[in-house]
């Protein structure tokens, strides 16, 4: 079977396309390009309406010759041209391949949009797969990077499909001489100063030595990673919904959720969250275990992991915070650090909290009410950001220290200094707000007033003193 037949029959079988499409072909005038192009003319049926998208890179003196070649060929063959040039003003010292590449697809959008397409065709073709498989296995990633090439992927508003993967360099090749195709080489191709050049003729070459169907084992290694990862992403999903909550730059993870999965499992949790719903690349699989252990770690409750882009992941107690802007997950104060508290009114300490002390009590809803016995020299009443110094009665006549305190409740450290505390005249704790109210003095002479405290969900920030 010819490769025209076998790349009509491919065509046919994944339905990429219908003959009222518009496509846009990136050529770049090689034999690659200029091959699925003449295949694409001559589809005998489901052939669409043709675009051809070409970039005159200006980095080699034949462009202007293959800039002429192009026109004629698009013009004799009744195809539209979209064409660009990439300055040579703009071609930066360093890095001019990767720069090439922004230019290019940059324009491709453009032509898409243009021509109201939706498809982009590239002529990337099984050793183009196997080659950057191989550089992706030498340098070391995620496992979804060995999938190499996609044969079809999402690319801005529109899809590009790879139709020639499962072709080999070969078989265009002696497709285009069978043809009598015209196409031009880029001699850069050769230089063995490039990585990809390297593995091209010296690597490969011995891999199809040793197997010659060595690029069909890895179009099936790289279809198999897709399937599986796809498979783990569409399983892990629904438990990263439940147990985490994404938001811009952030997410926060229920730990207590995540007990009774096995490391491996939790692992494809994290990697999915960060990656999938977060968007942090190149976390290696080192910060992936050690996040793992950071939230399953019983002897340290609280802890930081500095990942990848300037990304932290924060353990507090039961929650995993990652964030890139530390700032959105913490309280910022605007309190005064020491404020009179006057009798029946609300006041308002952040997070959602509020306090007041009150003479009488009247109507209660959701608020929790504490008695507080109090006598004249009780006043004014203090609120203020608690010290380390300080100290609570309990119930048994003995106190129990502030930090204590917080640890016990699992406070987190950075919001530890921010606990307010509602304090005597002379100096005693009566109630760490939110938190525990001090035990009653059955010695204390006074009146009793009502210490109510309650959390409004409508407060989303932390707000002043009202």
């Amino acid at each position: 079977m010819d490769l025209q037949t076998q790349f009509n029959n491919l065509v046919k079988r994944h339905h990429w396309w219908c003959s009222e499409d518009t496509v846009v072909v990136a050529v770049s005038t090689g034999v690659d390009s200029m091959t699925l192009l003449h295949m694409l003319e001559n589809l005998p049926e489901n052939r669409p309406n043709i675009v051809v998208a070409y970039v005159d890179h200006q980095l080699r003196q034949a462009s202007q010759q293959e800039t002429c070649f192009i026109q004629r060929y698009c013009q004799q063959n009744n195809l539209v041209l979209a064409q660009a040039t990439w300055p040579k003003q703009q071609h930066p010292v360093n890095g001019i391949e990767a720069a090439a590449r922004k230019f290019r697809y940059a324009f491709f959008r453009r032509v898409l949009v243009q021509y109201q397409s939706e498809i982009l065709l590239t002529a990337h073709h099984g050793d183009d797969l196997a080659e950057t498989m191989i550089m992706k296995l030498v340098r070391g990633g995620q496992l979804s990077s060995l999938i190499g090439i996609k044969q079809k992927r999402p690319f801005a508003s529109a899809t590009i499909i790879r139709p020639l993967l499962e072709f080999s360099k070969h078989e265009l090749h002696d497709f285009a001489v069978m043809q009598h195709l015209q196409w031009f080489e880029d001699e850069t191709n050769r230089s063995l100063k490039i990585e990809r050049n390297r593995i091209r003729h010296q690597v490969l070459p011995l891999l199809k030595q040793e197997n010659p169907q060595i690029l069909k084992h890895v179009y099936d290694y790289s279809s198999q990673i897709q399937r599986v990862i796809a498979t783990v992403d569409d399983l892990v999903k629904p438990i990263v919904d439940r147990v985490a909550t994404v938001q811009a730059e952030a997410a926060s993870v229920d730990l207590s959720q995540l007990v009774d999965y096995s490391n491996d499992v939790r692992l494809s949790i994290f990697e999915y969250l960060i990656q999938q719903q977060l968007g942090i690349h190149n976390v290696s699989q080192r910060q992936l275990r050690e996040l793992s252990q950071l939230s399953v770690a019983s002897d340290h409750p609280q802890g930081e992991l500095y990942l990848e882009h300037g990304w932290r992941a924060l353990r507090r107690y039961d929650q995993l915070i990652i964030t890139k802007n530390l700032k959105n997950h913490r309280l910022e104060s605007e309190i005064p650090s020491e404020f009179m508290v006057v009798l029946d009114r609300w006041y308002s300490v952040g997070n959602g909290v509020q306090f007041g002390v009150f003479k009488k009590l009247e109507s209660i809803q959701n608020e929790k009410v504490s008695c507080l016995i109090l006598s004249k020299d009780d006043f004014p009443l203090i609120g203020r950001y608690g010290r380390s110094a300080d100290r609570i009665r309990l119930k048994d006549g003995g106190h129990q220290k502030l930090r204590r305190l917080l640890i016990n409740a699992k406070v987190p450290n950075e919001l530890r200094h921010q606990t307010i505390v509602l304090a005597t005249n002379q100096g005693d704790i009566v109630s760490v707000i939110g938190l525990k109210t001090a035990a009653i003095d059955p010695l204390k002479v006074g009146e009793p007033y009502f210490l109510l405290e309650r959390a409004n969900n409508n407060l989303s920030e932390r707000k002043g003193i009202n």
